[in-house]
């Protein structure tokens, strides 16, 4: 169990895994956001899922490679759902954070516009000393936006 002075810790380090790997999408270096995840991990983005870190770092590769999309990612009601030990046995510390996203894409003109508004919940764990996301899933909120 996570004792309650080091639950603000754990979660504002996995708040920032989630604000890096988006800063690094929004600076045009989507692969160095790799080290966020977990080796098994599995990322869900745009209607597919990205299973293991090898297939994730594909979709970094191809997100980075479109340097026409430029985009600014703001997260956005932040709610820490989940936070415990493991129920496997493994003795795995877990966090589960569930945050809008807020993207805005670059538009001709040089003006950021929102695209869309997603909900998103990333789950960590812990293990062999470092907090990484093993599983991230995104829905939109709404169609329209």
């Amino acid at each position: 169990m996570v004792s309650p002075a080091d639950r603000s810790d754990v979660v504002g380090h996995c708040r920032a895994l989630v604000v890096s790997y988006h800063r690094d999408i929004d600076s045009g270096r989507a692969t160095a956001g790799i080290g966020a995840f977990a080796a098994d991990a599995e990322f869900e983005a745009h209607g597919r899922v990205f299973r293991g870190r090898d297939e994730i770092l594909g979709f970094l590769k191809a997100r980075e490679a479109d340097t026409g999309r430029q985009t600014a990612h703001v997260l956005a009601n932040e709610v820490v759902t989940g936070q415990d030990d493991d129920d496997d046995g493994s003795g795995h510390k877990r966090v589960e954070l569930q945050a809008m996203v807020l993207l805005h894409v670059r538009q001709p003109d040089g003006a950021y516009v929102l695209d869309r508004v997603l909900t998103t919940v990333h789950r960590f764990r812990h293990s062999g000393g470092e907090w990484r996301i093993t599983h991230r899933t995104s829905r939109p909120l709404h169609p329209n936006v």
